[in-house]
């Protein structure tokens, strides 16, 4: 069965799946409802693509690692087992994890430390944005993964527990260090958060 999912019509704002039970859509999906499908890659398509785009920075490769996982989920959604709003976010962004391990290999790189990403906060001016990203990309990895996926993705806690396979405590606790660690080296550099 084809999906036809268009992924250059992305709205680059963050929408949520409120209002809407997805436990449904996911049952409805798994039986082929294309349509549940498709409010699915609605819900989740802006949230994913900023991720992809935080962690690839090239438009092009995060549209393509978009549509690549859509096709992976629709393929797996049938080994899913429905338990909360937050597992079937964290089922989708470990297909992207996944996805992106394989791209990096391809293109033989490590994780980029690029400053044009795009930001939380559009207000933001560029040079704050830059330094703010350098100082980001200064972290331990984990902490890195994290702040993207809070602020470019604009995660919950409960969410960001299920994508790095830890507790809802834990991502709060790796949240708090996150900020303490950046404001740190942000002193070091003469400014602060």
């Amino acid at each position: 069965m084809k999906v036809n999912c268009n992924l250059f019509d992305i709205k680059l704002h963050i929408i949520g799946v409120a209002g809407i039970n997805l436990e449904t859509l996911v049952q409805k999906a798994k039986t082929g409802d294309v349509q549940a499908f498709r409010e699915i890659f609605e819900s989740f398509s802006s949230k994913l693509f900023l991720y992809l785009l935080s962690r690839t920075s090239a438009r092009e490769d995060a549209l393509d690692l978009a549509q690549e996982i859509f096709i992976d989920l629709w393929k797996e959604l049938g080994t899913f087992e429905f338990r909360s709003d937050e597992a079937f976010s964290g089922f989708i962004f470990s297909i992207a994890k996944r996805k992106l391990y394989h791209y990096y290999q391809s293109k033989r790189e490590t994780i980029p430390l690029d400053e044009n990403l795009p930001g939380a906060s559009y207000e933001m001016e560029t040079n704050d944005y830059r330094y703010l990203t350098k100082h980001i990309n200064m972290l331990a990895e984990k902490y890195q993964e994290l702040l993207k996926l809070r602020y470019w993705s604009g995660l919950t806690f409960a969410e960001i527990a299920s994508v790095l396979n830890i507790r809802e405590g834990r991502a709060k606790v790796w949240h708090h260090r996150a900020i303490k660690k950046l404001q740190t080296l942000m002193e070091q550099h003469g400014e602060a958060i």
